[in-house]
């Protein structure tokens, strides 16, 4: 089974609060599920993704071909629950 990936950089205001809604609101329950990608610490896996996968602004979430964009709450847990089986826990 394929990781879910989290995009991300330094200083992003709204990588910032997808981290803390992660942690916080769902309880790191999807820690292990989600393999964070940071621009300055992993730069070509980065850019390989960011290409591949057309991304325009962060962070975005994605597992395989989709791309969730709109990181709101609702749709990142909507997104996760989809790809993982935590969706009755």
């Amino acid at each position: 089974m394929s990781k879910l990936y989290m995009l991300t950089k330094p200083n992003c205001p709204n990588c910032s609060k997808l981290k803390l809604y992660l942690k916080t609101a769902l309880h790191d329950q999807y820690k292990d599920d989600i393999t964070i990608i940071d621009k300055e610490e992993n730069y070509d896996l980065f850019f390989k993704m960011v290409k591949q996968h057309m991304v325009l602004a962060l962070p975005v979430l994605i597992k395989d071909d989709d791309v969730l964009i709109d990181v709101s709450p609702q749709k990142v847990k909507a997104f996760l629950e989809k790809y993982t089986k935590k969706a009755n826990e």
